[in-house]
């Protein structure tokens, strides 16, 4: 349909093989009769080479860099995007995970191409793809026409694929060593604390999120400090995230993560549809909010009406000592 290559993005650190090799049997399944390149960001291009030179590609380009220790999210970016720039592409594909994701986006913003989320199938047509994506927090599902001419990323959601790749001939393999000491910054962010941080919200049993009744920074430092004692994690409103106030890794919702917690602690939080979505499903809420009106007390098992900051301050000092497992 194309003769430009398309191009898998695959980060070469142990902890991430069977995601791309599920990357690798997602792009085979969807992208049929298409030559297939990965591009492999590795400490060194041995291990890459014996990893992937048998999954079916047509080419494996892998680049390294001497100071990867921890895959860094900018520096990981940056590398991609100075290898891209300088290849014909058309379908770039990434894994979902929240960590690649923020790879993905610093890369569509530096080659000035669009970024799709979510996407869970792909199918081709006439002059181009029709992709399949998850919207509304994974609940429905949108159809979307793509030009086969026209540059695009994509985060696959390779979750329950099968990892099992069609093996062929070696691929041809292409070594680059990357130089990016320039865009290293001393707060650059290492994905795999960010995504820790991701999986813990996401699993934890208990949660403390906050929303604009925080009113700044300072609020949050409390309900992370109620989150540690009650061993939970610490969750935001869109409206939070937005104002700068705490990581977006953190947001609850329908452009965020979805929680199950045993029990979820909302405070200052008004209760859109937009926010509950990702929460309504807690087996047990409770709700702080200086409104009585406010739409979260309709989902709330306990409800108390108070100023947020005020409230969990009398919370800490009832918890002066670490809740025990």
């Amino acid at each position: 349909m194309t003769e430009r290559p398309m191009y898998l993005v695959l980060l070469a650190d142990p902890a991430f093989t069977d995601k791309n090799l599920n990357l690798i049997h997602f792009a085979q399944e969807n992208f049929k009769d298409q030559a297939l390149n990965a591009v492999v960001v590795a400490p060194a291009s041995d291990a890459a080479v014996a990893a992937y030179e048998q999954a079916g590609l047509n080419e494996l380009d892998v680049l390294t860099y001497a100071q990867f220790s921890k895959v860094k999210v900018a520096q990981t970016a940056a590398s991609i995007s100075e290898f891209l720039t300088g290849q014909s592409h058309s379908v770039v594909l990434f894994g979902n995970d929240f960590g690649t994701t923020s790879i993905a986006k610093q890369v569509a913003a530096k080659l000035h191409e669009p970024l799709l989320t979510h996407i869970n199938a792909v199918t081709a047509v006439d002059a181009g793809w029709q992709v399949q994506k998850r919207v509304y927090g994974g609940n429905l599902l949108q159809q979307l026409t793509l030009a086969s001419d026209a540059p695009v990323l994509l985060t696959c959601d390779v979750a329950g694929v099968d990892e099992t790749v069609s093996a062929t001939t070696s691929a041809a393999t292409v070594v680059k060593n990357q130089a990016v000491t320039d865009v290293v910054a001393a707060d650059d962010v290492d994905y795999q604390a960010l995504q820790t941080a991701v999986d813990q919200l996401e699993d934890a049993k208990v949660v403390v999120a906050g929303g604009r009744g925080m009113q700044g920074p300072d609020g949050f430092k409390l309900l992370q400090q109620l989150a540690d004692r009650l061993h939970g994690s610490l969750g935001a409103s869109r409206v939070a995230v937005d104002a700068g106030w705490v990581g977006k890794e953190t947001m609850i919702g329908m452009t965020g993560k979805t929680v199950v917690p045993d029990v979820y602690i909302a405070v200052g939080i008004s209760g859109a549809f937009q926010h509950t979505i990702g929460m309504d499903q807690s087996k047990y809420v409770i709700a702080i909010n200086t409104d009585p009106d406010a739409a979260i007390f309709k989902l709330a098992n306990y409800g108390i009406v108070g100023d947020g900051e005020a409230v969990v301050k009398q919370l800490l000092s009832k918890l002066k000592t670490p809740v025990t497992s």
